[in-house]
């Protein structure tokens, strides 16, 4: 039952993860980090990859911060406390990854570590094309590192990140037809 329950957490997270990507504003990009941030983190607890577990919850803090910063009217003092929260969990995640990497060398690993930082910079970007952009190099990066790590959900998930992006940036930047039905709450 427990295995049905983790293969399940994982295969949605990659509907999550495109869910992200398929917006074309920032907002709804950062409500949907919400949903895949929750996910993640009870999914990597469940497999016990505790970076992923880190890394959704600095992903989180990071998401909050950006989201209170930019779509609301939260006083000075609740954004500072935010982002101290957010600084300590980057410093923390740093302190992590290097301990993490010194105690297990791999090259799997260190990928992923920079996959983290890559996503942490998308996340922390303002302009919904630069947030493309680095995300779809850490599709490629992040592939390649969960191929050597063998986690084949994440596998996916990148190959469609990297799809996804690709498609956005070269060929039709947004999906207005599929986010709006992807949002169909918002029509009723």
């Amino acid at each position: 039952m427990m295995q049905i329950i983790i293969e399940v957490l994982g295969w949605t997270s990659v509907v999550f993860y495109i869910f992200l990507l398929l917006f074309n504003g920032m907002k709804n990009m950062r409500l949907a980090s919400f949903l895949s941030v929750v996910n993640d983190v009870v999914w990597g607890f469940m497999i016990g990859v505790l970076p992923k577990v880190l890394l959704n919850l600095v992903v989180g803090s990071v998401t909050l911060y950006r989201y209170l910063c930019d779509f609301t009217d939260a006083s000075k003092k609740i954004i500072n406390l935010f982002m101290g929260l957010m600084i300590a969990g980057l410093l923390y995640f740093v302190y992590f990854a290097v301990n993490d990497y010194l105690a297990n060398p791999s090259l799997g690993l260190l990928l992923t570590w920079f996959d983290f930082v890559l996503i942490l910079t998308a996340l922390s970007v303002k302009q919904i094309r630069l947030f493309q952009v680095i995300m779809l190099c850490s599709a490629f990066l992040g592939s390649y590192a969960y191929y050597l790590l063998g986690i084949e959900q994440m596998v996916v998930i990148k190959i469609i990140v990297a799809l996804i992006m690709l498609y956005k940036l070269l060929i039709h930047p947004s999906f207005p037809e599929l986010e709006e039905k992807i949002m169909f709450w918002k029509k009723l």
